[in-house]
């Protein structure tokens, strides 16, 4: 497989003289933004709103308000604060980074925040572990010292996703100091995102992470009152709280909720951070439980005891009588397991029952092991009997082969026995194929139409030309 290679970032180092100026230019000229900015808000009357380090008072009923979409900002004063921050993460040493860039953003006050804000978001990619922890720190302690304009600054970013991750950011403090505010907010401002599936459940989790350190009977309550979806968010979020530090007293706190989805899942969460501690306490607990609690909590609980002991995992299920084992649980050991050793996971799926979850887990094992040993994960498949378990298998090697060899990627998936699977896996390989070597791929075509249907091999001959629609 090829590596994507992450983008490298080369600062020059300035001298030290240099940077002495560049810090008492810097510390003189906010000094005198924030005296400008004092004197703004002191003139800006009511029903107006400044944004904190903008120095631009913006009314609340104002149709300019309405005719950019960011405030505009001192772009010397921007350019100072990215060099700083530019000259920080160019520290070949990534501890006194972390310690830099935590010392920075401790000694910003409010209306620094957003040009520090853009600043670190301009000076490192999205990935950049240090940009995130620093950004993460900055929207904490702004929401800490004015909520409502880290909020008010946050509508406005054009970056909608660094915008979403700043909300999160924000919430999650303000829900730490003030849950009720937190709650406020999610009915109002945040109503919208509410009502968006996975952003409810997001939403409602954020809060009651932080809420349940402070007050756990409030926040379960509040959690089991909510509408499903934001139920499963917020008792998940809180019972997987207690439990990383206590999990008999989240178990004891589980039973205690109404049953449902929402604590089906949740006894899940439980089960699968407590088998990382302990597996078999684990186990014992879930094995207490009944009905859908204990499918869940059971299959997660082997699934965590199996992402550090694997084999222990599956000699577990073996021990269970094989019409007694479920679909989840070889689903969870045989994925866990496949991540660490492939091949002995296929090995093992073998022997398992022959369910939904056996298949779904041989082709997460033959993809890891096609990275890992091409060749052999070939030859084991060949010793597999046709049906749906190798079919899985096979598309799993040919996605797994495809950048590093095409022609064979197509070839393995013309062999799937399933007619519905195996002209999927050929079309999106043929496509793909032809995007980086179009003659090859029509050749490939041409040569092997025995194995397409007649409208399938008319679409890809056309590919190149443009011409072919999906019927």
């Amino acid at each position: 497989m090829n590596t994507p290679k992450l983008p490298i970032i080369v600062f020059a180092l300035l001298g030290l003289s240099i940077i002495a100026f560049q810090y008492t230019q810097n510390a003189k000229l906010k000094k005198e933004l924030k005296d400008q900015s004092s004197k703004e808000i002191g003139s800006s009357g009511e029903g107006s709103l400044t944004l904190a380090g903008t120095g631009k008072g913006v009314s609340k009923s104002s149709s300019d308000s309405n005719k950019e979409s960011v405030p505009k900002k001192d772009s010397k004063n921007l350019s100072i604060v990215i060099s700083s921050v530019n000259e920080i993460l160019s520290d070949p040493d990534p501890l006194k980074r972390i310690e830099r860039l935590m010392a920075y953003v401790n000694k910003l006050s409010p209306d620094e925040m957003p040009d520090a804000l853009v600043a670190l978001q301009e000076s490192a990619p999205d990935w950049d572990p240090h940009m995130k922890m620093a950004v993460g720190l900055l929207l904490t302690r702004w929401a800490s010292a004015d909520s409502d304009a880290a909020f008010s600054y946050v509508e406005q970013m054009k970056n909608k996703d660094q915008a979403r991750d700043a909300t999160f950011s924000i919430l999650r403090a303000l829900a730490s100091q003030d849950p009720q505010r937190a709650l406020e907010w999610m009915s109002n401002q945040g109503s919208d995102m509410a009502k968006n599936g996975w952003m409810g459940h997001m939403l409602a989790g954020t809060i009651a992470t932080e809420w349940v350190r402070r007050d756990p009977d409030a926040a379960l309550a509040w959690a089991n009152s909510l509408p499903e979806n934001q139920r499963h968010g917020a008792l998940g979020g809180a019972l997987e709280t207690i439990a990383a530090s206590d999990p008999n007293e989240a178990a004891r706190r589980l039973l205690e909720l109404d049953a449902g989805d929402a604590r089906e899942k949740a006894a899940g969460s439980i089960a699968n951070l407590w088998a990382k501690r302990d597996p078999q306490e684990a186990m014992e607990w879930a094995m207490t439980l009944e009905g859908d609690d204990r499918e869940s909590a059971m299959s997660r609980a082997l699934g965590g005891w199996a992402s550090t002991e694997p084999a222990e995992a599956a000699a577990f299920i073996n021990d269970i009588p094989a019409e007694e084992r479920t679909d989840s649980q070889i689903r969870e050991v045989g994925r866990r397991w496949s991540e660490q050793e492939p091949s002995k996971a296929a090995e093992w799926l073998v022997n398992q029952p022959d369910t939904k979850g056996r298949t779904d887990a041989v082709g997460h094992a033959v993809w890891h092991w096609t990275n890992e040993d091409p060749s052999a994960a070939a030859d084991w498949l060949l010793q597999q009997p046709q049906g749906e378990f190798r079919d899985n298998g096979v598309g799993a090697l040919a996605k797994a082969t495809f950048d590093s060899d095409p022609a064979s990627a197509v070839t393995w998936a013309a062999t799937i026995d399933n007619d519905r699977q195996r002209e999927g896996a050929i079309e999106r390989g043929v496509r793909e194929w032809a995007k980086r070597e179009p003659a090859q791929a029509r050749n490939w075509v041409q040569e092997n139409s025995n194995v397409l249907s007649p409208k399938q091999s008319e679409r890809l001959l056309n590919i190149d030309s443009g011409s072919d629609r999906e019927k």
